[in-house]
């Protein structure tokens, strides 16, 4: 099996994407492809037209977001399951943790995981292509969990998540607008960034310098005048 890994990124995401080149170079099983598309185009119009240009060679496809941490069995619990015969093959139960104001929840997606938390099998390409096509948002991770096929989603333990959805680093915001609230009322403050270093461990100081916002961790606090 070959594994393709699609990344999508802007040029005013570097650092950004210096992490994520770090998480695909670290994979105990390397991607035999990774499609980095790069520019301005939203990240849904960049995967269809590298679809339709047939630019995905792998027998696997997985949506590696530029800005998660991805451990570095990720890529081997995914081949593992393809070849069993699943189509699709992923984790629910996100985790998001936001390293500009350091607060982090959970999102109950117990019936598909996010696209980020998500293989397929290219023979799936054509329908991921219309999905894209009939709705014309990034958010396609619903709609590529209701194709009819064999599949596998997982409900890990925290500490069985291998990607770890990372919100809020520096330039170009990240696609998916619902995990980039401030003040969202399941949101759960983390300053001293102990929760990060619990799920990713000294990985975490990699992240520190991006906080910046005291304010608005004190409104979370309470300690805060609104």
């Amino acid at each position: 099996m070959k594994i393709s890994a699609i990344t999508c990124t802007t040029n005013e995401r570097k650092e950004a994407f210096a992490l994520c080149k770090k998480y695909v170079e670290w994979q105990t099983r390397p991607a035999d492809q990774w499609l980095v598309l790069d520019g301005p185009e939203p990240m849904h119009i960049k995967v269809a037209d590298a679809i339709a240009s047939g630019r995905v060679v792998g027998d696997a496809v997985l949506f590696t977001e530029d800005d998660d941490y991805i451990k570095p069995g990720w890529f081997k619990w995914c081949e593992d399951r393809l070849l069993r015969g699943y189509e699709i093959v992923g984790q629910g139960r996100a985790l998001y943790y936001n390293v500009s104001h350091r607060w982090w929840s959970n999102c109950n997606n117990v019936r598909h995981a996010s696209l980020c938390q998500t293989a397929i099998s290219s023979r799936l390409l054509p329908q991921v292509y219309n999905i894209i096509d009939d709705f014309g948002c990034p958010w396609i991770d619903v709609q590529l969990w209701n194709i009819e096929c064999n599949k596998y989603l997982h409900l890990p333990k925290e500490e069985e998540m291998l990607v770890i959805g990372i919100k809020g680093l520096c330039g170009f915001k990240g696609y998916s607008r619902e995990h980039r609230q401030v003040n969202g009322p399941d949101n759960i403050v983390d300053y001293d960034m102990s929760k990060l270093h619990s799920l990713i461990g000294d990985d975490a100081k990699d992240y520190a310098k991006y906080f910046r916002g005291e304010e608005e961790m004190l409104r979370l606090a309470g300690a805060w005048p609104l």
